[in-house]
């Protein structure tokens, strides 16, 4: 007896919440999804310096795109900000282990508690990389 998956189409969405980004992912996210690197570095340029992925509504990510979070991640902490995933399920978050985040500092239950523990974040200026030219 055969089975039927549905895919549900991927959606990103970008809320402002005080000085945090919140991006909202939904839906299926596979390797040719991830357009939301270029969000990132994005609000990397604009100085956003806390963000937040939240994957609750996520139903599907690739171990490839988390670790791209993950770069992403490393790249705000270098730049003196935060990103924090929020809303994982077991099965991601055993998947975001295996990315290598981790899951005391990097992850959050809910999108409430990662604003919580961001507003609890000392407001420092995050420090920029020189431009190379």
């Amino acid at each position: 007896m055969a089975t039927r998956a549905l895919i549900i189409e991927f959606k990103l969405q970008q809320i402002t919440e005080g000085e945090v980004q919140i991006l909202s992912f939904s839906g299926y996210m596979g390797n040719p999804e991830f357009s939301q690197d270029r969000v990132l570095s994005r609000l990397l340029e604009q100085e956003r310096d806390r963000v937040i992925l939240d994957l609750t509504t996520l139903s599907f990510t690739t171990t490839v795109s988390l670790a791209r979070f993950l770069v992403c991640g490393c790249e705000f902490r270098q730049h003196g900000g935060e990103l924090k995933l929020a809303g994982l399920s077991p099965w991601l978050g055993r998947l975001a282990e295996m990315a290598g985040f981790d899951s005391e500092k990097d992850c959050e239950p809910d999108v409430a508690t990662a604003l919580k523990k961001m507003s609890q974040l000392p407001n420092v200026k995050p420090r920029r990389l020189p431009n190379k030219k």
